[in-house]
């Protein structure tokens, strides 16, 4: 029996939020509306992130452009309330100081529409590019006073509309590329609110238990020199894992790919990952970013001058529009997004996605005492009076665990639910639904008692709600359309539709046909997995609301 002890300190660390870089933002509008219902959004909601990263906030941004982003916000990062970072994908190269003020103020009259006028509220971060890029990925490592120079009129441009939005210093990747901090602390606090950098573990191996460490130390030193730089707070951008170089030029083809993704070993390498973010958190960074959320669509980099067709189709994307012959293709999502209508999620959603739902945004952390090294833990105290302590086992056998809560009003604290990922046992289903709680467990005496399975993520959690699903009214089937009236309890998160050869069937996973957010269900669509539909005979349909917290 292994002890553990969870005290809440006097002045504990506040957590920002864990949550996706969105690369699905640009791409709304290629979105076929039972992909975006049943897996992008759906998913999103359930997963409720505390934070999100994408690409966005260009100098010559359309208003065509720009809607669509806010069209996209309307139905994701307004429901969820997750803070938004706005990184360019490339910052562009001017010669004179002219123009550069110029482009800071095309920025900020682009950003100052979306708040303004379409209302994105949400949108908290900016950074004039992506790692660096400019011209070249990673070129201005060379030029660090030319990306000062950037942020100096973004900041002034800001101010002069008075757009509550920080700018974020220096986004750079890979590790190696971390004293850009060092410099940006020295040379850019007045103008930055907060820093930012990137982390790819490319020499990814399950059984490197010492990782942990490392990554813990890399990630507490940046916190340390932010908060020695006037207070400010370190956000992990973006976070990736794979067992190989993730980036493969072939003739005319770059394939950028996580090559844990859709092998046999990707549920590791999701536990390994969760390590790595708990390691994050418990370090102190202010919020950690996952790449990516979704796939993005095949392919999505183009030339203009041999596909002017297909560049057209994807106008709304043109800055991510290359001008070489190559065509990129990027499968680091937890979602797929492939040609043939696959839109399946991979094993790491049922891993990561436990902590997008249960280390939640603005939570106070909790510290640990427990002298066995192959136990990570990570304990989040939440505004709302509940609690999430998310333990990962590293031991080869299941482990009992003895948990002390050193905490207030436990006596009213209730039952504690448990939810588990095992990588040999992946709990999968086609329809993307987070899994729901293995276990209940009190708490006798202030102490918690479980066994943890060998190698596995499970989270202890009394941030749920007791609620029934509440079936939905007047479901009616015309031709090929589902329908029904929308359930307005607040607690309301998606919709699962059912199936069955009775009036009074009972629903369950196995007559279960899909999940959506929507109203409606088109039996014809592409993306409509008739695997489900097939297998289920009756004309009989439920439509059950499923809670945000369940």
């Amino acid at each position: 029996m292994i002890e553990i002890t969870a005290i809440r300190p006097d002045y504990p660390i506040l957590f920002g939020g864990f949550g996706f870089h969105n690369s699905e933002a640009l791409f709304y509008r290629l979105i076929e509306k039972e992909h975006f219902d049943q897996k992008i959004c759906k998913c999103y909601r359930e997963l409720s992130p505390g934070f999100m990263r994408t690409f966005a906030g260009y100098p010559d941004w359309t208003r065509e452009s720009m809607d669509t982003f806010a069209d996209y916000y309307e139905r994701m990062q307004k429901v969820t309330d997750t803070p938004i970072y706005f990184a360019a994908a490339k910052g562009q190269l001017h010669f004179n100081d002219d123009e550069r003020r110029k482009y800071a103020e095309n920025v900020a009259e682009r950003l100052d529409y979306l708040v303004m006028t379409r209302g994105v509220k949400q949108l908290r971060y900016y950074c004039f590019s992506n790692e660096m890029s400019i011209m070249d990925w990673g070129g201005l490592l060379r030029d660090l006073p030319l990306f000062k120079k950037y942020h100096e009129y973004l900041y002034e441009a800001f101010q002069n509309r008075g757009l509550n939005i920080g700018l974020l210093a220096t986004d750079a990747s890979s590790v190696s590329n971390w004293n850009t901090l060092d410099w940006a602390a020295a040379n850019m606090k007045q103008i930055t609110e907060d820093f930012c950098l990137h982390a790819y573990i490319n020499d990814y191996r399950w059984d490197d238990l010492d990782k942990n460490n490392w990554f813990y130390n890399l990630c507490r030193d940046a916190v340390m020199k932010s908060i020695n730089c006037d207070g400010k707070r370190f956000i992990l951008g973006e976070l990736g894992v794979s067992n190989t170089a993730n980036l493969l030029r072939l003739p005319g083809v770059i394939r950028d790919v996580n090559m844990l993704s859709d092998s046999d070993e990707a549920p590791f390498g999701a536990l390994y990952t969760a390590e790595l973010i708990l390691a994050a958190i418990n370090a102190g960074c202010f919020a950690v970013v996952i790449w990516t959320f979704s796939d993005y669509p095949d392919p999505y980099v183009c030339h203009y001058a041999e596909h002017d067709e297909y560049a057209k189709k994807w106008g709304e994307c043109e800055h991510f529009i290359s001008h070489t012959q190559d065509v990129k293709y990027n499968k680091w999502g937890m979602i797929k997004w492939e040609d043939d209508g696959d839109y399946s999620v991979r094993p790491n959603y049922y891993c990561l996605g436990l902590i997008s739902r249960f280390c939640r945004r603005n939570s106070k952390l909790l510290e640990f005492d427990c002298d066995d090294p192959l136990l990570r833990i990570c304990g989040h105290l939440n505004r709302d009076g509940s609690l999430s302590i998310l333990i990962i086992n590293r031991h080869t056998e299941p482990t009992d665990i003895k948990l002390d809560l050193k905490l207030k009003h436990l006596d009213s604290m209730k039952p504690f639910h448990v939810y588990e990922f095992d990588p040999r046992d992946v709990p999968m289903n086609e329809f993307g639904d987070l899994q729901d709680a293995v276990d209940s467990v009190d708490v006798v005496d202030g102490c918690l008692r479980a066994e943890l399975k060998a190698e596995s993520l499970t989270v202890f959690s009394t941030d749920y709600e007791e609620r029934a699903d509440i079936p939905a009214a007047n479901v009616t089937r015309d031709g090929s359309l589902l329908r029904w009236d929308k359930v307005s309890d607040k607690s309301h998160c998606y919709y699962r539709v059912y199936r069955g050869e009775s009036e009074d069937f009972t629903p369950s996973r196995a007559n279960q046909i899909a999940s959506t957010i929507a109203e409606t269900l088109d039996f014809s669509a592409r993306y409509l997995d008739d695997t489900a539909i097939r297998r289920i005979g009756g004309d009989y349909y439920k439509v059950l609301s499923v809670g945000k917290k369940r």
